[in-house]
């Protein structure tokens, strides 16, 4: 994987992110969910309760029935005391009358929570403080307590403690591996993802580059190409210069020239006729940088920054200079090979051109041109 190390620091960073959600939110979610127990557990010994204080109420009060009663209510709530909440009955003494253990029995009943002392009643909220925030204050495990009419017995409901707390201990080990798998498969989910995603980036961006090293490649070769061709016209004027020197001293040499012979050969202009305001000023080809027509009027600029102007168009001009040493560019200006710094990539296929002195106007060579232009460079 090319960029890992990123991979593990993302891996990482959503690693300790969710971690510190889940300590935080493992808790609360455990807190909630035990205490919807202990409030469904609390109105469940309380109906229990008040059926057992009901059943009690409506029986006759002789010893023989009395006794039958307590039978039946010991059968009906033994080993209940391995549940969340369960029920108990005393007497006034506060001695244990029936209860799940039988060995209990006779025995004194504990005091009820200080919670009870008021009201006689208790949620679930207050329920969970005494049994995990306030353990070592419970004085008793009685929870609610419900006297019967025209008894001397009270139903008691306990509270299971040691059971609830195993009980929250194991919801909390599921709702553990619960945010455990979730992390895991949120991480490996994320980590796909980037790793889809990236990748695909990292597809364009190289075929990006690609085309741009592609881009650099030709600019390379075609100002290459610009500084050969440079070189090959200094060398040609050169040599031009020579030969007219060896014409010149041969003819000099020579008696019988006619005047057909002094002629000049060739087409081209060596100068161009321009005004600078109201004097004419005739410039040499070879001094010549660019030409350029801006708001119908045609510039003649020299490669010392000079500029005047000209009544003569750009196609006019264009037809009497050297092939080989002024390039077309576009409709609006011509430029000397001399003048041209350097070539820079335009667009798609456009060619931007800066030379010296600096352009007013922008030279831009479009895609139609590109091609003649680099064939020109190769001349």
């Amino acid at each position: 994987m090319k960029y890992h190390s990123y991979y593990l620091y993302t891996a990482i960073a959503l690693s300790a992110l969710y971690i510190v959600m889940a300590i935080i939110a493992a808790p609360f979610f455990t807190r909630i969910s035990i205490q919807n127990s202990l409030a469904n557990d609390i109105e469940a010994a309380k109906q229990e309760a008040h059926i057992i204080a009901t059943m009690i109420s409506k029986q006759p009060t002789t010893q023989k029935e009395k006794a039958n009663l307590i039978q039946t209510i010991k059968t009906s709530i033994e080993y209940t005391n391995t549940k969340n909440v369960f029920n108990s009955v005393f007497d006034w003494s506060g001695r244990f009358i029936s209860h799940p253990d039988h060995n209990k029995i006779n025995e004194l009943a504990p005091h009820a929570t200080e919670l009870m002392a008021g009201d006689n009643k208790i949620n679930e909220e207050e329920l969970y403080k005494i049994i995990f925030k306030k353990a070592d204050s419970l004085s008793s495990e009685i929870i609610h307590l419900l006297p019967v009419k025209n008894s001397d017995m009270i139903v008691a409901s306990h509270i299971n403690k040691q059971r609830v707390i195993e009980q929250a201990n194991s919801l909390r080990n599921k709702v553990y591996i619960i945010f455990l798998i979730i992390g895991l498969v949120t991480l490996i989910f994320f980590l796909t993802t980037i790793r889809i995603i990236s990748n695909y980036y990292e597809k364009k961006l190289e075929l990006k580059n690609t085309k741009l090293e592609d881009g650099v490649l030709n600019l390379s070769k075609l100002n290459a190409s610009l500084e050969n061709y440079q070189k090959n016209l200094s060398d040609f004027k050169l040599e031009r210069e020579e030969e007219q020197r060896k014409e010149e001293e041969q003819a000099t040499n020579t008696s019988f020239i006619t005047e057909e012979e002094k002629a000049p050969k060739t087409a081209t202009k060596q100068r161009i006729l321009t005004y600078v305001r109201n004097e004419l000023l005739p410039v040499a080809t070879e001094d010549i940088s660019y030409i350029y027509v801006e708001n119908t009027i045609t510039y003649v600029v020299r490669k010392d920054g000079k500029r005047s102007t000209t009544s003569e168009s750009l196609d006019l001009i264009y037809s009497y200079l050297d092939e080989k040493s002024f390039f077309r560019a576009n409709r609006q200006i011509i430029v000397a090979i001399s003048a041209i710094d350097t070539i820079t990539k335009f667009g798609n296929s456009k060619l931007k051109i800066q030379v010296n002195p600096v352009s007013e106007i922008d030279i831009i060579i479009g895609k139609n041109k590109a091609a003649a232009f680099k064939q020109w460079l190769d001349l």
